[in-house]
């Protein structure tokens, strides 16, 4: 399987001459490029900036994808009689398929290659959706939502370590895209499902849209050709593959450089990762009683409101190692989870909207701050195996959380049960802000 970018981490990629990234197929010390058994379909020697641009359009699709239903999920509750609670299993559904994946695979790309996962993971995507697009039972949309995780468990390590090998001299850039990228694609989500399921085929043609646009990424994915960056491997690259016990799950463990760093990225990214996993799967409903309308593209732009403005602030506002803005970013991320509650109570749309933007700019600088530190500090040879690990505990805030708020809100309501968790969220924002600003001193 040809790569997008060296497996093997242990070369500068700034060493090497020319416009055009070589890369490696497996670890270093394979056969030169003109003895290498490649597929004659795998011959386009792509720059640089087309490799990055095809690990960030992965990226994006696959977490698009992975959120394409919140707009429908009402309509699916109608038409397959789902509950609340249902709702919020299918999106843990998703997360419980990603976790073990992720965690077990993680280090897959450090010894095979970046795109023997990325690609892979963009076909399996494209699976997933056509079984979500075609499903008349809740057993079903879980199948789909299952595989949509495992597709993305193989691509977020890889795809943020090959941003990392292709960009080794703006490690900077590589963050922002990698976290642009994933929080862009869960903004997205909504709002693309929202305005694909405007006609008549509402849920159909959303899946079988973004379906066809990850097969025709595997288009380009699979032309590009691989290029050794060397003949020799530096004894500190991982070791070949030469048997499957190099692939055996291993365990997760803190990066042994850079742990703080990593633990204060990997609190920020749970406690945001369970506010977006709470918003995208109770937003549609959270917000039909206050604005009084069940229009699938009005619940699709509350629910992107948070995440939009994440993304945004983390392409526009450069990261920060002052730990008195991150603490502040945190902060905001509390006064947003309390406008919002404020806003249900109040009935005040206003303050919806203001405590969605303004929480998810504060968190976007937090934790793009937070998170380029802790990458910066990881090992390039172990890059993308510190990343999943990273990424497992962010990505277990939209778990747990979630099902407990969809089995309070069977109980007590929605609104008491939004309000518990926004109460513990951000006593959790002003902990982390209070570590970050005592870790500081």
């Amino acid at each position: 399987m040809a790569d997008l970018s060296p497996a093997g981490s242990g070369l500068p990629t700034a060493q090497l001459p020319g416009t055009r990234l070589s890369e490696a197929l497996h670890t270093l010390e394979l056969a030169p490029r003109t003895q290498l058994q490649l597929a004659a379909l795998s011959r386009w020697n792509a720059m640089r900036g087309i490799r990055v641009g095809l690990c960030a359009a992965a990226l994006l699709l696959l977490l698009i994808g992975a959120n394409l239903a919140t707009p429908v999920y009402p309509l699916l509750q109608t038409q397959l009689g789902l509950t609340a609670f249902d709702t919020t299993l299918l999106f843990t559904v998703y997360v419980f398929a990603l976790v073990p994946v992720l965690a077990a695979v993680g280090h897959w790309s450090d010894l095979l290659g970046r795109r023997a996962l990325i690609l892979p993971a963009v076909a399996l995507a494209a699976s997933g959706d056509a079984i979500f697009a075609t499903a008349n039972s809740f057993g079903q949309l879980a199948a789909g939502r299952a595989i949509q995780g495992i597709a993305v468990a193989l691509a977020t390590g890889a795809a943020g370590a090959a941003l990392g090998d292709l960009l080794p001299d703006r490690p900077t850039l590589a963050a922002k895209l990698t976290l642009a990228c994933s929080a862009g694609g869960v903004a997205l989500g909504p709002i693309v499902g929202a305005s694909l399921a405007g006609g008549a085929h509402p849920l159909l043609t959303p899946f079988l849209a973004h379906a066809v646009a990850l097969l025709v990424l595997c288009v380009p994915l699979s032309l590009v050709h691989p290029r050794m960056p060397g003949a020799r491997r530096p004894a500190a690259a991982p070791p070949r593959v030469t048997s499957a016990v190099h692939l055996r799950p291993r365990r997760l463990a803190l990066p042994a450089q850079g742990r703080r760093e990593f633990l204060f990225a990997a609190g920020a990214g749970f406690i945001s990762y369970a506010v977006f996993g709470v918003f995208l799967s109770l937003a549609p409903a959270f917000s039909a009683g206050l604005l009084h309308t069940h229009s699938r593209m009005v619940g699709a732009v509350v629910a992107a409101l948070l995440l939009g403005s994440s993304a945004a602030a983390q392409l526009l506002v450069p990261p920060t190692r002052d730990r008195r803005l991150v603490a502040l970013g945190m902060t905001g991320l509390a006064l947003g989870l309390a406008l919002v509650v404020v806003a249900q109570y109040a009935q005040l749309p206003a303050l919806l909207f203001a405590g969605s933007v303004i929480g998810g700019a504060c968190q976007g600088v937090a934790f793009r701050s937070l998170f380029t530190t802790a990458v910066a500090a990881m090992d390039p040879a172990r890059r993308s195996s510190e990343m999943s690990a990273l990424w497992v505990i962010v990505y277990m805030g939209s778990s747990l959380p979630i099902v407990a708020v969809g089995a309070l809100s069977r109980t007590y309501g929605l609104l008491p049960a939004v309000s518990g968790f926004a109460l513990l969220a951000a006593t959790g924002c002003l902990a982390l802000a209070g570590a970050v600003l005592r870790r500081g001193r």
